[in-house]
Formats: structure tokens, sequence, C-alpha cells
């Protein structure tokens, strides 16, 4: 699925990412012309002001409470029925699709235990990020699990 984000929703929009899920963030004031030129995405917002204008413009949205990031992933996944898995095939930061990518290849840009224990690399091809799964996988998913049981 394809989202639409506001600005403040950055940490949303990296869970969906990580979820699979083509997120595109808007920077500064949100405008008639960014939402025109978006309405293939579904937009997620965390005021009402737009609501009217959705409408007009047959454009799916979902407002979400500002202050509670697994509240707002939790209501994105049960509204839209997303399957509640990490995917960790998107850039987290920019959302581009992931490369596999040999360990060695990335050796000198990871932390050396890292490097010993992780597997999976992966690598953005547009902003560079190095990705692998490693300890920190584990929380991932309880994060994940945590957030599910909010809503």
């Amino acid at each position: 699925m394809k989202f639409l984000l506001e600005s403040n929703l950055s940490k949303l929009a990296k869970w969906l990412r990580f979820l699979g899920h083509d997120v595109k963030v808007l920077q500064g004031e949100i405008n008639l012309k960014d939402l025109s030129l978006n309405q293939d995405r579904v937009f997620i917002t965390t005021s009402r002001r737009w609501e009217r204008t959705l409408k007009k413009l047959k454009m799916e949205y979902l407002v979400v409470p500002r202050h509670d990031w697994e509240v707002q992933l939790c209501l994105v996944i049960k509204k839209f029925s997303l399957e509640p898995s990490l995917k960790l095939n998107l850039c987290a930061y920019c959302g581009s699709k992931l490369k596999p990518v040999p360990k060695e290849e990335v050796k000198d840009r990871v932390p050396p235990r890292a490097y010993e224990s992780a597997y999976d690399f992966t690598l953005c091809p547009h902003c560079g990020s190095v990705f692998w799964k490693g300890t920190h996988y584990g929380r991932m998913v309880k994060m994940l699990e945590k957030a599910m049981s909010r809503c």
C-alpha cells in the first residue's frame, strides 16, 4: 500500500517502511498541490483540517492521534488490513528498495561487533544507508507486538 504522511509522523513512516509499504513524507506546509499530486496514496494526518478537501479530492485518509506512534501504527494496520510483520525490504530513511550485499562489502561501514555477529546485510542504493539483521531484530519484533496490543 502507498501512504502520504505529514512530517510530524516520521516514526510512523519508518515503521510502515519496516512493514514493506511505500511511504512519502511531506516536508513543510501541506498544500492542495501536494495532495493533488499524490491522490494514489492514503494520506495520514494528525489534523482534521484537511478533511473537507480530502473528501472533495476523493482521497483516502486517516486521522491518527498526535503523540503515540504505537497507537498510530496499530490504527493504520487495522484500518487497512495490513500484515503486521517485518519485511525490512525498504530503506527506513528514504524508502528505496534495499539491495542485498555481501558482508565483506560493508565491513568498513558497520560496527565490528555487528560485522562479526549479524547477517542479511542490505544497502540502500539511494542514500547509502546500510542495514543488517542483528540483535536488535528481536527487539523490533517485540516493539511491533506491543504496538499491535495497544488498539
